[in-house]
């Protein structure tokens, strides 16, 4: 089957990463009895990680060409539901953000980093579920950022699949993709 084959390599090459990818999803919200305070962190934790990391694909040279970053752009949603969970903008503004984004000379490498942060939404749906058993009154105004792809999860991995494929054009391309998403976990 040559469909979506990077995804498919990619899930493969990552697979002892995935653990360590998905340690804050299984720290804070997969969990009996998650708090409020819980999904708070989670959330300051994937604002840190997706500000400057926004910011760097917004800059990569030819990514807009390949995918449409701006429409895959999270960190306003994470913005959103801190502030509906009790978070002031000043507390935002002050939360800690990851200084080890690297700088983004091309789509191949930007598009490793676009899978890991894309990967975790694929279990949105199981996790916005699991939330409103402890959180419902909470999850009805903060769940902005895991409902994001709501009811079109498949549609975008498809897509971001696609883009990967058509980027791919060499094993070279394709090592370089494999590469960036593995290192980029490790941040």
């Amino acid at each position: 089957m040559d469909e979506l084959r990077m995804l498919i390599r990619l899930n493969e090459e990552t697979q002892p990463h995935h653990a360590e990818a998905d340690s804050d999803v299984d720290r804070y919200l997969f969990r009996q009895h998650v708090a409020v305070e819980d999904y708070r962190t989670y959330l300051s934790r994937v604002y840190g990680f997706l500000v400057p990391l926004e910011a760097g694909l917004a800059m990569t040279p030819g990514l807009d060409e390949a995918l449409d970053v701006r429409a895959r752009a999270k960190s306003a949603l994470v913005v959103h539901d801190l502030m509906a969970l009790g978070t002031t903008m000043d507390e935002v503004s002050d939360l800690p953000q990851c200084s080890m984004i690297p700088t983004f000379h091309g789509p191949a490498i930007a598009l490793g980093w676009i899978y890991v942060i894309e990967r975790p939404l694929l279990a949105s749906a199981v996790l916005r579920g699991h939330l409103a058993t402890y959180l419902r009154a909470e999850m009805a105004y903060a769940s902005s950022y895991l409902g994001c792809y709501a009811g079109q999860v498949g549609t975008m991995w498809r897509e971001l699949g696609e883009v990967l494929d058509r980027v791919a054009t060499t094993p070279a391309i394709a090592d370089r993709i494999i590469a960036s998403a593995a290192r980029s976990i490790s941040f």
